[in-house]
């Protein structure tokens, strides 16, 4: 661990934010495991964990901007040649049955216990949600989620140091 840590001090201040921020956007890792990242390489807590949740969110933001033209563009399609909607698929429905029962505050603070955010963002979105509300709600549990996990392994941390 230490080993690490001295690596990660090596490095430019630059290129250690920029790891944070790229670990940020892989899915499944996402705010709250790049925020555990730099516990774990020693990064400041002041520092690493908005990087994290700024990086996050700005990925989201993008996928709910592009899945919000994309659920347009469709729609207008199939609007303009008369068809019906395709049914949803298994993994569709189990997220559309999610948001009736939790609504998007609970399908955004619960997503990222099974899926990554951004597929949540990007169901949220084809169903039709406002994106300015799957926004604010991502943004929420991804800034929740990475303060409360990287402040738990920065304390880990510092009590085994």
């Amino acid at each position: 661990m230490a080993e690490l840590q001295s690596f990660t001090e090596s490095l430019p201040a630059a290129l250690q934010f920029l790891g944070i921020a790229v670990a940020a956007l892989v899915p499944y890792i996402e705010g709250e495991g790049a925020a555990i990242i730099g516990a774990v390489t020693g990064i400041n807590p002041w520092i690493a964990i908005p990087v994290a949740i700024i990086a996050n969110v700005a990925l989201v933001a993008l996928i709910v901007l592009t899945f919000e033209k994309i659920r347009a563009g469709i729609v207008n399609r199939r609007i303009a040649a008369g068809k019906t909607p395709k049914p949803a698929s298994e993994k569709q429905q189990k997220v559309r049955n999610a948001l009736e029962k939790y609504g998007v505050p609970g399908v955004s603070l619960l997503g990222p216990f099974l899926l990554p955010t951004y597929f949540t963002a990007a169901a949220l979105t084809s169903f039709g949600v406002a994106k300015g509300r799957v926004i604010v709600w991502q943004a929420v549990a991804i800034t929740l989620y990475a303060v409360v996990f990287g402040a738990l392994f920065y304390g880990l941390f510092a009590a085994i140091a």
